[in-house]
Parts: C-alpha cells; structure tokens; sequence
C-alpha cells in the first residue's frame, strides 16, 4: 500500500486518502480519532518542515516565509502518511494480535539470510507493542510517560507476557499474493530509477 501510495498523483491521492478516513471515521470513529490526535504534531511538523526547507515563490515577502511549492510537497507527503496511517488502522482491526505477529514473523524470513534471528526479532516486536499499548491505554501526561520509559518497572512474574507465535501454512490465494507483492516492488524498483 505505501508503495502504491507514492507513485499516486496529487488528485487520486487525496480522493484515496478522502475515502480511507471517511469510511474509517464511519466504522471506527473513535479510533480514527486518537490516532489523528495522537499524529496531529507529526502532520503539522511535516507540513512546515517542507514549507521552510523546499525552494520556491515565497507565500508573503521576507525572509521567514515558507514557500508555496514546500507547503504544497509537505501537504502531499502529510496526505501520504494519513492514508498509511488509516490502513495499518484497518489492518490492525482485522487481525488478531497473534496473527500479526505471526505475519510479521513470516515477513521477516529473509532477515534469516543475514544471519537475524527473526523468533528473537519477533517476540521483541510483540513485547514492544504489548508494553505500548499498555502505557498508551493509561491516561496520563506526557512527563509520567517519559519517566516510565526511562525507569521501567522490574521484571515481575505478575507481568509477564505470554506470546503465543502458532505458525500456519499460506494458503495458495496468500501465496500467489505475496508474489504478487513481490513482483509489485521489484517493478517499482526498476521503473523509478
């Protein structure tokens, strides 16, 4: 999908990413909501970051104007990373937490090659999103999340995360996909050079 997203032109990209928060909004309102307010900073860092960094007409006469061609390039990369943002949102719905880590494990069969140990790699992915969605779920400001962070509580058995990693065949429809995919990036890697 972010492949795809990238080669989209400025017109079907904000018709795409439209349609992905609206029917998003209408499924799963509150969800879409935290996610926006949780990356509202993140958009708008983007948004001015381009605006200020990208030559072009300035938008008003002096120094400290942003230009129009990098307000417009971050409200296009902005758009990008919502319409990313609200697919892994419908990809995280419908998947269980297991079987997205099993996807991951599965994904990650070439880091094998280079000598990674993907059940390690795995199980700390699993255990990092576990403990993030524990201090995410807590209401709490932003300095008690920091000090969390830095002193994490010691490793007690009443916390331990059991991750159960259960490994199944693909079926021919995921198989003829994934090489579809596959294909899908090696044909963006030719052409866009």
């Amino acid at each position: 999908m972010a492949c795809w997203l990238q080669l989209l032109q400025p017109t079907p990209l904000v018709v795409v990413t439209a349609l992905l928060v609206t029917v998003t909004l209408w499924q799963e309102r509150a969800r879409m909501l935290r996610m926006l307010r949780r990356v509202r900073v993140l958009l708008a860092a983007i948004i001015l970051v381009y605006g200020w960094s990208t030559p072009g007409l300035y938008v008003w006469p002096g120094w400290l104007s942003p230009t129009r061609e990098g307000l417009w390039f971050g409200l296009i990369q902005g758009l990008r990373l919502l319409a990313v943002l609200t697919s892994l949102q419908w990809l995280l719905r419908t998947l269980k937490r297991d079987d997205l880590f099993a996807g991951v494990y599965l994904l990650a069969a070439p880091l094998g090659w280079l000598g990674v140990n993907r059940q390690r790699w795995a199980l700390r992915l699993a255990l990092t999103m576990d403990y993030a969605e524990t201090l995410l779920a807590e209401r709490q400001d932003w300095r008690s999340l920091w000090q969390q962070l830095a002193n994490p509580a010691a490793d007690k058995p009443e916390n331990a995360v059991v991750v159960d990693l259960r490994i199944r065949a693909l079926s021919p429809v995921q198989t003829s996909l994934m090489f579809l995919l596959l294909v899908g990036i090696v044909l963006t890697l030719l052409f866009l050079r």
